[in-house]
Formats: structure tokens, sequence, C-alpha cells
């Protein structure tokens, strides 16, 4: 069992470890100590040990995973969906001797985190989405990430005035640097086109709308997390989850990379959530 060989960005790399789920190898990231908290990556940021996960880990068990196609862990044939990756991630909760975790999941990482706790919901203590895709809000589409120019994401993204230590090089295009050469910007194109495979045709799933109210009545607790000026995402979608799930919704500084650009807020929001719920029980 291996994982790929990847380019290896100058920022926040770490060497992952390579777990056996159901016998496909996935890349994971893992440290701190703590009540345990999954988080699912977006379309890009993959391959780091992230300051937003650092920060987490001062007070969480932070288990990072990267999706088949994604970071370190081989795309597989048979991934064509949303529920492919879904049971994946089952799998590695069995296979980390996970049985019960919060999970927070930031733009597709979202999406799958919420499908995740639909179909799963016993191994869920807890679900927060970050600007998550995967609803349909008629009179507020969502940017077309697939069909926006490159140079264009900088902008896009809230990338812009971040501080270069936090952003460089994390999305391809030429408002960033073009550190790692062809290499390096062919995984990172590739790795769009693990996010094409699983949401190029539907940018949502109409199914969301009648499977996220049934969290709530499962006794999942929920927490929208979105920000300020998120150019990609419009605030009725952050709304428009917060109501199916039942939940409130918080707004940091920033743009759509907020947990990017903003790893300290956005760690205390989230850790902040865990610890109430901790208590409580």
């Amino acid at each position: 069992m291996s994982l790929v060989d990847v380019p290896r960005p100058s920022r926040f790399w770490t060497e992952p470890q390579a777990v056996a789920a159901a016998g496909t190898p996935v890349a994971v990231r893992r440290g701190g100590s703590g009540e345990p908290l999954v988080v699912l990556h977006g379309h890009f940021g993959t391959r780091r040990w992230l300051p937003l996960y650092e920060r987490l880990a001062a007070t969480l068990d932070v288990v990072a995973p990267e999706a088949p196609g994604f970071g370190s862990t081989p795309a597989q044939p048979w991934v064509r969906s949303y529920e492919d990756v879904v049971l994946l991630y089952r799998d590695l909760l069995d296979a980390l001797d996970l049985p019960r975790v919060h999970v927070a999941g930031y733009g597709m990482g979202g999406w799958l985190a919420a499908d995740l706790a639909v179909w799963f919901p016993e191994r869920i203590a807890s679900l927060t989405v970050l600007a998550p895709y995967g609803l349909r809000v008629v009179d507020a589409p969502m940017a077309n990430v697939f069909l926006m120019n490159p140079a264009r994401f900088g902008e896009a993204y809230g990338l812009a005035g971040a501080p270069a230590e936090l952003v460089e090089g994390l999305v391809p295009g030429v408002a960033t640097p073009a550190e790692g050469g062809p290499e390096e910007w062919a995984h990172r194109y590739g790795e769009l086109g693990s996010a094409a495979r699983l949401m190029w045709q539907w940018r949502y799933d109409l199914a969301l709308e009648h499977r996220l109210p049934r969290l709530a009545a499962r006794g999942v607790p929920a927490l929208v997390v979105g920000g300020t000026q998120d150019k990609i995402l419009p605030s009725a979608h952050l709304h428009r989850w917060a109501g199916l799930l039942g939940c409130g919704v918080v707004e940091v500084e920033g743009g759509h990379a907020f947990p990017f650009t903003a790893p300290d807020r956005t760690a205390d929001v989230v850790t902040t959530r865990v610890r109430q719920l901790v208590t409580e029980v």
C-alpha cells in the first residue's frame, strides 16, 4: 500500500501517514489531543498541515485525511460520486478506531461532511460546515469555479492582502507564485479535475434539502461558518444551510478562503463550539 509521490509545497508540508481504509490507501495527517475532530478539505489547500489545523490541534485531536485524487491519496476509478467518498471516510473512521467524532468540512468538504453525518449520524458528535457547497439557492447561485479565469483566483477567493506566509501558492493562477514549476501546476489542476469528477455536472444536491433536517431530529448539533466578503458562495447559502440544520451562522472576517487567511478566528469558532458540546454532555 503506497501513497502518491507529489510535489511538496514550501510552506506547511508534513509527511502524511498512509492508512488502509477497507484496502484503499488514504493520506492522513494527525496532531493534537482531546476530542477527535475530522477536518475534510475543499478542492484546494491539500498536502499541508495548515495553520488552521495547528490552531485546532492545541485543544483537539485533529485528523485531516485527503480524498482520492487529492494530495497524496491515489485516485480511484470507482469514485464516481460523493457517496463513494463518504463510504471511504466511514471506512477510515473504522481503520483509525474512531467510533464517534466531530466533523468539519470546508467548501466541497462541507458537502462531504454533511453527507457523512446524514448517512452515519451515530458516528458524528457534531457537524461544522465552513462555506459549504451542496445546496441550490436559485436567486443566489454560487460561482462556477471550473469556468473561472485562473487570473481571478486570488481576488475571487479573497487572498489579496492576506499575509503571504499564509496563502502563497495555495491555488494555481497568475496571481499566485508559480513555485514548484510545471509539476506543481499539473498537480493542482489534477486536483481540480478530481473535484470536477464529483461536482462538474451538478454543484448541488437537491436531496440535501430533504436530508439535512434529519440531523437535528437525530440529535446531531451543527454550526454554519462563512466569510463576510465571500465572492464564491453568497451569504444566502449560509442561511439556507442554517435553516435546514436548525442552527446558527457565524461569520469570520474575510473572503471564501477565510479558513486560510484567518486561521486563529476560524479555529476559535470551531473549538468553542466543540467545548460547549462537551460541557453540555
